[in-house]
């Protein structure tokens, strides 16, 4: 690290243990509602596919959040801005605990909060995470994701029986707050001692633009977009599938969804490890969206109550896929801009993200409510992710083949 005034020593291994805690305890909220919508829904007079509504109203105020905060991130401290990201996500948790009136107010809150998660979360790994292994270290980062959802499945159905669903909300708020807290001496550990200037007025729509100007970055916005929609259409539905479409359980499919989180964490880890060292991550990005393709319509081709060994190899394959390529991401969007740009460029580029996040629950769950099937869902969903992924595997073999023919020479 430089020396610089206002510079902190590199320190990645807190870094990392500060931006993993916080991404698994904020994924945990937010993937609360899928898992428990079967069975809470109801008891509130809804049906269990508008959760679909709760989803894209967070992924909605998710992508204003980080657009928002992204360039505050420098001037406000990221560590801290990561504290106040607990504490929104800590509201939205409790809000839920009102009822009907007070879920789109506990999707705002949580939307707010997980928003300006990956920005703050970026700046502290851009700033810290060694310069050998950048993917690495957002590939554990991001393992705060399926680590998450698998606790919730784990989690989430014993304290349904333990506590009642409200009382599992404000557990959760509570253990947001606590970290929350915890993290007061670290942030000054990592956040420069000098904070930056404060961003220019409307530097939101500055960086927004510089998404939409810049070809690699407007290209990578658009396929998290597509690829956001199938991981949200997983997440989201699959529990739902598995239960009201398939005969599974909520506990055995709350397992299997927790299972496929397990080998999400794995793929992330590797892929992150072998976007470092062997394969652009452009390569990787192109082949995991065919890869997400096939697994949804593998989930479309579920016949009804299929055997557990097959539905589980379906959620696992599905799980690796859809929320394998967030690390990626990140080490693509790390090659693409300075290290001192990146949690400005990661908010602007996860607002398409996100949107991809807020348009498939609302998309998928408005087809099954005009009644459309989930196997038909899932199938539609494939189209997406597919597309995505060649448009990143065209321009890569494009370039690779470019050296080729300049070496042979004219003919």
């Amino acid at each position: 690290m430089s020396a610089a005034a206002g510079a902190v020593p590199a320190r990645p291994w807190l870094a990392l243990e500060t931006t993993l805690a916080v991404q698994t305890l904020a994924s945990i909220v937010l993937s609360a509602a899928p898992v428990l919508a079967p069975a809470v829904a109801p008891q509130l007079g809804l049906a269990p596919e508008r959760v679909g509504v709760f989803m894209g109203t967070a992924y909605l105020f998710a992508m204003i959040s980080g657009v928002a905060f992204g360039p505050w991130a420098g001037r406000v401290g990221a560590a801290r801005l990561t504290q106040w990201v607990l504490v929104a996500v800590a509201a939205g948790s409790a809000a839920s605990t009102l009822g009907s009136p007070g879920l789109l107010v506990s999707a705002a809150l949580i939307g707010i909060g997980y928003g300006a998660l990956n920005p703050a979360a970026a700046a502290i790994l851009g700033r810290h995470a060694p310069a050998g292994a950048p993917g690495l270290f957002f590939a554990l980062k991001q393992c705060g994701v399926p680590l998450g959802v698998a606790l919730t499945g784990l989690l989430m159905p014993l304290g349904l029986a333990a506590l009642g669903w409200r009382g599992t909300a404000l557990a959760t708020a509570g253990a947001c707050l606590l970290l929350a807290a915890a993290l007061h001496p670290v942030a000054a550990r990592l956040d420069p001692r000098e904070p930056a200037a404060a961003p220019r007025r409307n530097a939101w729509a500055a960086t927004l633009l510089t998404v939409v100007r810049q070809p690699a970055l407007r290209t990578l916005s658009l396929v998290s977009l597509a690829y956001a929609m199938a991981q949200q259409g997983f997440l989201t539905f699959s529990v739902s599938l598995l239960t009201l479409s398939l005969g599974f359980p909520l506990p055995v499919a709350a397992g299997l969804l927790a299972a496929s989180q397990l080998a999400c964490t794995v793929t992330r880890i590797g892929l992150g490890h072998v976007g470092d060292r062997w394969v652009a991550p452009q390569v990787l990005l192109g082949g995991l969206g065919l890869a997400m393709a096939l697994a949804c319509l593998a989930l479309s081709a579920l016949p009804v109550n299929p055997g557990l060994l097959l539905a589980a190899v379906v959620m696992v394959a599905a799980g690796a896929t859809t929320m394998g390529w967030n690390a990626v991401y990140f080490a693509q969007l790390l090659r693409t801009v300075p290290r001192d740009e990146l949690a400005a460029s990661a908010g602007g580029t996860q607002f398409f993200t996100f949107a991809g996040g807020m348009a498939g629950p609302f998309i998928f769950g408005q087809f099954l409510h005009v009644g459309g099937s989930y196997a038909s869902a899932y199938a539609w969903l494939a189209v997406l992710p597919a597309a995505a992924g060649i448009a990143m595997l065209w321009p890569a073999s494009r370039r690779q083949a470019a050296p080729a023919a300049s070496a042979q020479g004219p003919t």
